[in-house]
């Protein structure tokens, strides 16, 4: 009888076989610890300089000048690409007929890279003094560091008039040379 006794235990312990129905949600815990800060993302440095005055290339000016103002100093993280962006305007000074001719090209650490734009001013009979403007950007493989970013001008015909390149306040020649830092990916 004994161990009649102890199977009809056992069965009585195990419970219905069924899942009853689902009670309502208990309250939300409280947060848990906040975790470590994740690792620094890339970020962009960026440089910007505009033109502080005024530089006349004349005939005489036979190497590059540079362009008052129009130089930034910049870090370059290891690995990454130095992105350069230039524009301002330059005048031709001459009366009637005539035309200036400037040559404008970006430097690093003081070496003429291969971005340049030639920018032509051409007076008329009617109309002097006019106005032409440059816009240009590159990309740059740097080593990782500081470097130095310039815009300089050189005359680009030994027989055009004088021309006014940048200026300090005039906005429709000011220029501004802007460098950006980009990490790598």
């Amino acid at each position: 009888m004994t161990f009649r006794f102890v199977f009809v235990a056992a069965l009585a312990a195990c419970g219905p076989t069924q899942m009853g129905a689902m009670g309502d949600p208990g309250e939300t815990g409280p947060p848990g610890a906040q975790g470590p800060p994740g690792p620094a993302g890339p970020g962009l440095i960026v440089r910007e300089a505009t033109g502080t005055g005024q530089l006349v290339v004349s005939a005489a000016t036979s190497t590059f000048t540079l362009i008052p103002g129009l130089s930034t100093m910049i870090d370059v993280p290891a690995g990454g690409l130095l992105d350069v962006h230039t524009d301002g305007g330059l005048q031709c000074t001459g009366v009637g007929n005539t035309y200036s001719v400037v040559d404008i090209a970006i430097f690093i650490d003081g070496l003429q890279t291969t971005a340049s734009r030639r920018v032509v001013a051409a007076n008329t009979v009617g109309l002097a003094q006019v106005i032409a403007n440059w816009s240009f950007s590159r990309h740059f493989n740097v080593t990782g560091g500081t470097h130095l970013v310039e815009i300089r001008a050189v005359a680009g015909d030994a027989g055009a008039a004088n021309a006014n390149v940048s200026s300090a306040a005039a906005p429709q020649l000011q220029g501004v040379v802007t460098a950006t830092a980009i990490p790598p990916p």
